[in-house]
């Protein structure tokens, strides 16, 4: 058929749009599908035919027909708007739009057509409606680039994620109140002389159960001679009295002994306040281990005071102690353990202690830094570094010294000749394995330390200031005597945090701007990109599985056993015969295979 009477086909079919029998003729009136003239007797016949179907139930089939052809033309005018931008020739879109039955399913898969109509990403709609292949190569270089600038950044971002950088954050708080520490007392005084001297100890005696309690306190002048000449020289001797001693005492272990000879709570505080104090065993004797309330207004007079009244003429005095007056003071965090800090207070004054706290808040990420993690025990890394060293000895000696925090043998303490005769023997020569207990006993990763500064005033001496009290005797008490006072001098904290240098929020937008600047897309693009290209795979595989020869020829013999008898010709496959009307108004037959979607349930008009 020429140009022009195709043209003049097809502006009769357009002005028949709208009519019923014309619109059927006019969707298979199409250049679509080969048109086949026949005499003009079968003409007849088949326009009979056709007549007479019209008044048939068959045309309920007709219209569905119709409604799938115009379906099509509706696909294939979109694809035509969207190629008249790529400067393509009327021909070639003529030609695009004469498609076959085998090209069906490819024209029904719209994916590719709307990812590049609302996907977002630069340069994609440059790529595929460029009008010269140069102008293409450039953009698809541009767009090559760009992805390998995009997977880079992205690259480097996840590498540095992966690496878990952490920095430090410094910053003050202020909160409306703050737990003061406990306050550990140590006197300088291990045991109760009027009770060695009622159950019999003499000097030697008691300098023997004094060194129970190893001490580094260097010996001053001739203390160190008669430290090994009257004490370690006979150690078998007086080992033998000790026990002759426990034996009368009830046969009590050496434990209970070391409790009933150190002197009370009661003796250095008042008996209301006992009843909050905890007794703890360390190298300079009994220490006692003071609760404090919470501080909610700041200054001094605030905080928490404490009356401390040093029994001296109860003290027993050792080789080995400090021969100091006064008391040794510790600050230790609510329910935790004790740290190296010492700070010597005098007696006879009145001391001040403003406090500063500091908050750490550390993260356990090794190897970069390791701490303990363990936030619900009275964890400390002195008693764990103290019980790392001395553990493997313990085990030897069957005994724990007597200042240990952590005894591995509780019940049995060691004695003097234990101690220098088995555990401090199998020491000599030897070093303490440092650097394994310093791996074993971390930091713990949340704590608080106290900055404090320590000021005092003795009490006068002058004994006008005696009649004050009444008596001499409440004047000489004053010069033994402590008060303390720990207070915030503000309510506010440093607080010192390990903090992640990429968290996941930042993980995410990182790598969202970097996929922004290059390839300007976003989340949305990329879902785009997945849905639309796996679709169309789909659409491709189930094609091909359609147009598979095994599967037409199973279609061929299914056809030629159940509708042979309906038109011979065309090899037992069901055709349409239907009327179309060209520009001189002669009725054309055309013929078709039906439609493969045909047993599809359409909605009605």
């Amino acid at each position: 058929m020429s140009n022009k009477n195709w043209q003049k086909s097809a502006s009769v079919i357009r002005r028949a749009r709208f009519d019923d029998v014309n619109c059927v003729m006019y969707v298979n009136g199409t250049a679509q599908f080969p048109v086949t003239e026949l005499s003009s007797d079968k003409n007849e016949e088949l326009l009979g035919n056709s007549r007479h179907d019209y008044n048939q139930p068959n045309i309920d089939h007709t219209n569905e027909t119709a409604i799938r052809r115009l379906r099509k033309e509706n696909h294939n005018l979109k694809k035509t708007l969207s190629r008249r931008w790529s400067s393509r020739s009327r021909s070639s879109m003529v030609s695009h739009m004469l498609t076959t039955d085998d090209e069906e399913q490819d024209d029904a898969d719209d994916s590719l057509y709307l990812l590049r109509e609302t996907s977002t990403l630069h340069g994609l709609r440059d790529v595929l409606l460029s009008s010269s292949g140069r102008l293409r190569s450039i953009w698809v270089i541009i767009v090559i680039l760009a992805i390998v600038l995009t997977l880079h950044g992205c690259y480097q971002i996840i590498l540095e994620f992966s690496n878990e950088r952490i920095v430090v954050s410094y910053f003050i708080k202020e909160a409306p109140g703050l737990e003061l520490p406990d306050i550990v007392v140590c006197p300088y005084n291990r045991f109760n002389s009027t009770f060695l001297r009622e159950h019999g100890f003499d000097f030697k005696l008691a300098q023997y159960i004094e060194a129970s309690y190893p001490s580094n306190l260097p010996t001053i002048g001739s203390l160190k001679e008669r430290w090994h000449e009257d004490i370690l020289a006979d150690v078998d001797q007086l080992d033998a009295q000790l026990e002759f001693v426990l034996e009368q005492l009830g046969n009590i272990s050496y434990v209970e002994f070391l409790h009933k000879a150190s002197l009370r709570c009661e003796a250095f505080f008042d008996e209301h306040l006992c009843e909050n104090i905890s007794v703890v065993l360390t190298s300079a004797g009994a220490c006692y281990r003071v609760q404090m309330d919470n501080q909610k207004v700041a200054g001094y007079g605030n905080g928490g005071s404490l009356v401390i009244t040093l029994p001296e003429d109860e003290y027993n005095p050792g080789l080995n102690n400090f021969p100091n007056e006064g008391v040794i003071i510790k600050l230790a965090e609510k329910n935790k353990g004790i740290d190296n800090d010492l700070t010597f207070v005098p007696s006879g004054v009145h001391a001040i202690m403003p406090l500063q706290g500091t908050e750490y808040d550390f993260m356990n990420s090794p190897p970069k830094y390791e701490c303990n993690e363990d936030l619900y025990s009275n964890y400390s890394r002195v008693w764990c570094f103290e019980t790392c060293l001395i553990e493997e000895y313990e085990d030897i000696c069957k005994c724990s010294p007597a200042p240990s925090q952590q005894p591995k043998y509780p019940k049995n303490i060691c004695t003097a000749k234990q101690l220098y005769g088995c555990f401090l023997k199998e020491h000599n020569g030897t070093t303490w394995n440092v650097e394994k207990c310093t791996k074993k006993c971390r930091a713990p990763c949340k704590s608080w330390t106290y900055g404090q500064k320590l000021s005092y005033s003795p009490f006068t001496r002058k004994k006008n200031w005696g009649e004050l009290f009444g008596n001499e005797e409440e004047f000489k008490r004053l010069q033994r005597t402590i008060i303390l006072d720990v207070y915030y001098s503000t309510l506010d904290f440093t607080c010192i945090k390990h903090v992640v240098a990429m968290p996941l929020q930042s993980l995410i937008a990182q790598i969202g701007g970097q996929f922004s600047l290059w390839a300007g897309g976003s989340l949305i693009s990329l879902c785009q990109i997945v849905i639309y290209l796996t679709r169309f795979f789909l659409s491709k595989c189930e094609g091909r599985k359609a147009h598979n020869p095994k599967n037409k020829k199973k279609s061929t013999s299914s056809n030629n056993g159940t509708n042979e008898t309906t038109n011979p010709k065309r090899n037992g496959k069901l055709m349409n015969v239907e009327v179309v009307r060209r520009g001189g108004g002669q009725p054309v037959t055309t013929t078709k295979q039906n439609d493969r979607h045909q047993d599809k349930q359409l909605p009605p008009l």
